[in-house]
């Protein structure tokens, strides 16, 4: 296996990934103020997936330049039978249409009791849903699992022969184990049959693509740490395991981030992760990924879906349409986030951010969020304008900017893809300068962030990859090169030392200032409050007195 490539013979593949489907039954319910509340903490269309859906398959069938369709798991909103039963009728249609498909499940696709919610009027109901994870099998068994050659049931995973020369590895990661906080992911058993398989398939110089649902390389360093329990378990351990086993990128979905991303393993192996965003959701996209071994590369691109048919999208193309509904969302959030953590903790899960770690860390949300929902550029640049080095001159064109719609294009950016403010920019000087008190301050006083977001070594470093993500790759449309397996006998060769990067924004001194600052806004606060016991105490003793 060792520095080679395997299927470095082959013929380049083409395949259409989707992911994070999430259909809805309208059976379940479309209307009433129960339903409305539902929608209103949703990043997706809901009521309307059908018609989204619908769209996609079209697109999807007037591509005629490939055969092979892969969704990597969430087929449902939250594995309604109703939902199941229709959506699988949808993948028939495709089927005959000329498509092979090839399907895994995952968390939404079924729910412990049996049972979720349904919506009638003012009220939720309760509606029937897949209580048994393993059902799932026989119920999508026509889509992948029925041209298998070689199945490991119990994690619901499967290996196809997509093509000559290469296989498909089908990878069901939805245990929802959460001992210790940790997402989904393999067991011990499953982890060497994979392993198993690899060694199988590059024995027989098969080249491998394999999708699996939970994020193995993080989106962003805010998302590993706020929702690491939300990806898959053990992820920074089996990511190096597969790539030094010949295993080169993972097909995922679940965060709805539109992302590449990769790592290098400590021998040298190169492992991709690409996402996509939901496609009923913001961004509304599918994805074209070839897979190109003689060429030592994989090229990646993007399709997005600007028109649905019957669908009121207010005039605009549906994908810009989302992201309206995407904003407004983020909007409540921002707003939530200095007035109300028990709001802002009701909708973070849509965003895969648990509610419960949110509550936990509402002492520092609040006072952030106040503090952000008053800023605009000019009081900013009022902050850190001897660290950001502009003048006012340089920002008179944005200075009334709200600081909170910059925000909601950064988070909207995530989601997205393709963070657009290089250090060169305004906005990045301005932000990164802010951050840089910030973090002097937290220095001043000895408290590092990492003591409670485990992971952080600065506010800079959490927030900077939203303003530009510093990566070779554009998360749209990427050529992706491909390297042999390296191992300890056949070593990695040395690589070029990488364009170190030059800092636009100056480090901050103002940390004992900030400091100094706040201790006299707490000693003029204790003031005022003893001056106003004291004249209470005067009040209630002149009275006495009186009387």
């Amino acid at each position: 296996m060792a520095n080679r490539l395997s299927g470095s013979n082959n013929e380049p593949l083409k395949i259409q990934f989707i992911t994070d489907t999430h259909y809805y039954s309208r059976k379940i319910g479309t209307s009433g103020s129960a339903y409305e509340q539902e929608e209103s903490k949703s990043q997706m269309v809901i009521k309307d997936s059908d018609l989204v859906l619908k769209k996609a398959f079209d697109m999807l069938c007037e591509d005629t330049s490939t055969d092979i369709v892969v969704l990597s798991g969430d087929t449902t909103r939250n594995g309604e039978i109703d939902s199941h039963t229709e959506f699988i009728e949808m993948l028939r249609d495709l089927k005959k249409r000329g498509k092979r498909v090839y399907v895994i499940t995952a968390t939404h696709d079924f729910q412990d009791g049996g049972t979720t919610a349904g919506f009638d009027g003012d009220n939720r109901t309760v509606v029937p849903a897949v209580a048994d994870r393993h059902d799932l099998w026989d119920m999508y068994y026509e889509f992948g699992p029925n041209e298998a050659i070689a199945t490991f049931p119990q994690s619901l995973c499967y290996v196809v022969q997509l093509a000559p020369g290469y296989r498909l590895f089908a990878l069901n990661d939805d245990t929802n184990d959460k001992e210790e906080g940790r997402g989904s992911g393999y067991s011990d058993e499953c982890k060497q049959w994979i392993l198993e398989q690899l060694k199988d398939a590059h024995d027989n110089d098969q080249y491998v693509i394999a999708m699996t649902h939970h994020p193995m390389i993080s989106p962003s360093p805010f998302y590993s740490i706020i929702g690491k329990g939300d990806m898959q378990r053990d992820h920074e351990e089996t990511r190096e395991l597969f790539a030094d086993n010949g295993l080169h990128c993972m097909l995922t979905g679940h965060t709805h981030v539109h992302n590449i991303g990769y790592i290098t393993t400590k021998k040298g192996n190169r492992f991709y992760d690409i996402s996509s965003g939901a496609v009923i959701g913001c961004p509304p996209v599918m994805r074209n990924v070839t897979f190109d071994p003689k060429n030592a590369k994989i090229d990646v691109d993007t399709v997005k879906i600007t028109e649905v048919p019957g669908l009121d999208t207010n005039g605009k193309p549906f994908d810009e349409y989302m992201k309206d509904f995407f904003f407004g969302m983020i909007a409540k959030v921002i707003w939530a986030m200095g007035n109300d953590i028990n709001v802002l903790a009701d909708m973070t899960p849509a965003f895969s951010i648990p509610g419960e770690k949110v509550k936990k860390l509402g002492w520092l949300i609040k006072p952030v969020g106040k503090f952000l929902n008053k800023l605009t550029f000019k009081k900013v640049w009022h902050l850190c304008k001897k660290e950001c080095g502009l003048k006012k001159a340089d920002i008179a064109d944005i200075a009334d900017n709200k600081v909170t719609d910059f925000i909601l294009e950064l988070v909207q950016n995530l989601y997205c893809g393709d963070s657009p403010y290089t250090p060169d920019t305004r906005e990045y000087k301005l932000t990164c300068g802010l951050l840089n008190i910030i973090d002097s301050f937290l220095d001043t006083i000895h408290l590092s962030i990492g003591k409670f977001l485990k992971g952080a070594t600065s506010v800079r470093s959490l927030v900077e990859p939203l303003l530009w993500k510093n990566c070779e790759f554009s998360d749209y449309a990427a050529e992706l090169p491909l390297y042999p397996v390296y191992d300890d006998e056949n070593p990695a060769p040395e690589r070029k030392e990488e364009k170190k990067f030059t800092d636009t924004v100056k480090k901050s001194k103002k940390g004992p200032l900030v400091l100094l600052i706040l201790v006299l806004a707490v000693i003029l606060l204790l003031a005022i409050v003893l001056g106003i016991i004291a004249l209470v105490i005067w009040a209630i003793i002149a009275i006495i007195g009186l009387l």
